[in-house]
């Protein structure tokens, strides 16, 4: 248990380091495969990503929490495939 919990703290202590456009590389490294992809269509399929929400097996602030992660995977992808290019001053 102790070391689970060291373990995570040591995850998130990296997670700190990293700047948004690092860590936009990491979802990338993680999704573009052939299992990336997968594991993408399957949270798709299961976070509403192309239902409407809401019904009598979840409320549809829980749906609409799925969708939002999805979302937030996906424009991390987006922003490690054609990073914002700053305003030059």
């Amino acid at each position: 248990m102790i070391e689970n919990l060291k373990h995570i703290n040591d995850l998130n202590y990296k997670l700190l380091q990293l700047n948004e456009a690092d860590l936009d590389q990491l979802y990338l490294r993680v999704f573009n495969s052939a299992d990336g992809e997968m594991v993408m269509q399957d949270l798709a399929n299961r976070c509403f990503i192309t239902e409407i929400t809401g019904g009598d097996d979840f409320p549809i602030e829980y749906n609409e929490g799925m969708r939002s992660v999805w979302l937030s995977i996906t424009n991390r992808l987006r922003s490690a495939v054609s990073p914002k290019v700053k305003a030059e001053e």
